[in-house]
């Protein structure tokens, strides 16, 4: 049994190191209920698991106090949600592969031989590596116009980066897609995802979003406006889809918290009472209208009888 425990903060999340041989995460959501699920390192990145369970849990003033006393995670120098990326092989779900590993220490990150020049297939990126084994990455965007940048490999993992040249080339969707699946996959690396996915732990404040890497000066433009085209359709579903998911989960996590607080029963005296005084007051203001509508009604004969 996983006794020593040494907790740490990230963000909005408490990070707890089982006896050296286990991570997991903790999170606070609405209603005092609290959220965890497991953490994993793969290199130098903090990979965020799924969600495993959620229970009753701290306030959220409590669980910020709780979270400040704990030093800043500093085991590696990045970190990610696990449900970004994507593995290569048969099962592609990374999140899926992790939950078969037990201990911290046992992912291994794969070495990343991006030496040899070559052109490779991707998803729906044509990844080239150049003789100075920079890596980059194509595809077709809106108006069937080529799209490309630049990747980077972190930690066994490849990451698109966001897009900096767009060329209208005439190639059509169909001719591109064609020749893509004419080359040999991406293997040089266990897992990819997109730049905006990774993260620097630097701080471990809590905020609304963690700082992201890889962005240059020059860029001018918002983030979300330079992803590839095809990720950003991707992207846009899974965000309401996760927050349809979110919203059903907060609904039922509250209806869950009136049936175990019995708060009808603690609340049935209140309204009981609260509905007596509206009515009283309600009575003492009619009568106070009819007596001054009598008032005003006398005068106005007495003031003609004159």
């Amino acid at each position: 049994m996983l006794t020593n425990e040494i907790k740490y903060r990230l963000g909005d999340f408490i990070i707890i190191e089982h006896s050296g041989v286990l991570l997991t995460w903790v999170t606070h959501i609405a209603l005092g209920a609290q959220r965890s699920g497991r953490c994993f390192i793969v290199g130098n990145i903090l990979l965020i698991g799924s969600l495993d369970r959620e229970e009753a849990g701290f306030l959220k003033l409590e669980f910020h106090e709780q979270l400040m006393k704990l030093p800043p995670w500093d085991k590696t120098r990045y970190c990610c949600f696990a449900s970004s990326l994507r593995k290569f092989g048969p099962e592609q779900s990374l999140a899926r592969y992790l939950r078969e590993h037990l201990t911290i220490d046992n992912i291994g990150t794969e070495s990343v031989n991006n030496t040899a020049p070559g052109t490779f297939h991707l998803d729906r990126y044509k990844i080239t590596v150049g003789e100075n084994s920079i890596i980059s990455w194509q595809t077709i965007g809106e108006l069937n116009r080529t799209i490309s940048g630049k990747c980077f490999t972190e930690s066994g993992i490849l990451f698109i980066g966001l897009k900096e040249n767009e060329l209208d080339e005439g190639q059509s969707r169909k001719n591109f897609f064609n020749e893509l699946k004419l080359l040999p996959q991406w293997d040089k690396t266990f897992a990819w995802g997109h730049y905006g996915s990774l993260r620097i732990c630097e701080n471990s404040r809590p905020k609304k979003s963690y700082k992201a890497i890889w962005k240059p000066e020059y860029m001018k433009t918002h983030l979300n406006k330079n992803r590839p085209f095809l990720h950003r359709q991707k992207f846009r579903k899974e965000i309401g889809s996760e927050i349809k998911v979110s919203l059903i989960d907060s609904l039922k996590t509250a209806w869950q918290r009136i049936v175990d607080w019995k708060i009808w029963g603690r609340l049935a005296n209140l309204i009981i009472v609260s509905t007596i005084y509206g009515f009283h007051l309600l009575i003492f203001t009619i009568k106070k209208i009819v007596s001054l509508s009598q008032r005003i009604i006398g005068r106005f004969h007495k003031h003609r009888s004159k």
